[in-house]
């Protein structure tokens, strides 16, 4: 699997690659040479697989930096005199690090690709005839975890070729990725930097949050066996967006902030869930897309008690967003090239 950018922000990036067969790791990289080089360790061992990540860190906002990602093989991992295999490495590749000073700011969104492999390959090829600064997928890349060649095949290897090691991608968790025996496992490939699967990063104008919606379904739903704790997970996550929302300064000070999350009424939250809607009424958001329905919406404001525009994406859409100090436009075409609705929204005071 050739490299995966993967949760960009404008002084860091985590790089994923696969290997067909377990080896070492590292990343050379640099502005203008690949003149750094990563070899991650833990606990003073080289991780030793065939999933690899590394995080390069100390970068600076807004810079182009180049890098190369490989791998020796370890054919048989004995105490003394491990026995190596060859080294291969991909081409060398470059990625644009996010800058919160720039005036513009664009992403894509799909969604809902469901292990879909010609889906995805369709919809990447219509993101490019446009740059972006990401592209972010909203949820719901398989249908339930398997294992780590179902998430490859299925998921992340068409993405990471259709992003060509250059745009980075932004992931948000569909309600789809809690199920299956690999599900607990997910969080190794597509965690944020944090290890969480909500945070924030901030690209120009915009300031993006990225929420969990968690299950659409109450923990006690008998199909789960009593292994779901939602209610608490989301307790921990509603916290963590209150403090974003009430003390992180770009949520004011951002021209625009928009919520990214899987689901359009916050996922299933014991009933709860308007106390979310109210929390980003106060923080006076500008948008929130969201997928889950498979077909496209647009929520006005005041529909469901929101103060905001919800977008959710159908399944087999691109939605587009420019953003600049003063306007965010929103294209959304499906992969017919039929439009499917635009609009756009003003700079509003906070």
């Amino acid at each position: 699997m050739p490299p995966l950018l993967l949760d960009m922000s404008s002084t860091s990036v985590v790089v994923e690659w696969m290997t067909d067969s377990p080896g070492d790791e590292r990343v050379r990289y640099g502005d203008g040479r690949l003149d750094h080089e990563i070899v991650p360790q833990q606990d003073g061992l080289i991780p030793v697989g065939a999933m690899h990540r590394v995080v390069i860190d100390g970068l600076l906002p807004g810079h182009t930096y180049q890098y190369q990602v490989s791998s020796r093989r370890v054919v048989a991992l004995k105490p003394y005199w491990p026995d190596m295999g060859r080294t291969v490495q991909s081409p060398v590749y470059s990625f644009t690090t996010f800058d919160p000073a720039k005036k513009s700011a664009s992403f894509a969104v799909i969604t809902d690709t469901h292990e879909d492999v010609d889906r995805i390959r369709g919809l990447m090829d219509m993101i490019h005839r446009e740059p972006v600064d990401f592209v972010a997928h909203d949820g719901d890349g398989v249908n339930y975890g398997v294992s780590e060649n179902q998430l490859k095949d299925r998921f992340l290897e068409p993405m990471s070729t259709g992003l060509q090691g250059r745009v980075p991608l932004v992931y948000a968790r569909g309600n789809h990725e809690y199920r299956g025996e690999f599900a607990r496992s997910l969080g190794g490939y597509l965690h944020a930097q944090d290890d969480k699967y909500f945070f924030t990063r901030d690209e120009g104008p915009l300031h993006l949050v990225v929420v969990d919606t968690g299950e659409d379904k109450p923990d006690d739903t008998n199909v789960y066996a009593g292994l779901n704790d939602l209610r608490d997970y989301r307790s921990e996550e509603f916290a963590w967006l209150r403090k974003t929302f009430t003390q992180e300064n770009r949520t004011t000070t951002a021209p625009f902030t928009v919520v990214l999350g899987h689901q359009p009424d916050w996922g299933w939250l014991d009933g709860h869930g308007e106390q979310w809607t109210q929390l980003a009424n106060r923080a006076h958001i500008d948008l929130f897309i969201a997928g889950h329905e498979h077909v496209f919406q647009y929520i006005r404001p005041g529909e469901r008690g929101n103060d905001f525009p919800i977008l959710v994406v159908g399944q087999d859409q691109v939605a587009r967003v420019q953003v600049s100090d003063t306007e965010l436009k929103v294209v959304v075409t499906d992969r017919a090239g039929k439009l499917a609705d635009e609009f756009s929204l003003k700079r509003k005071g906070k």
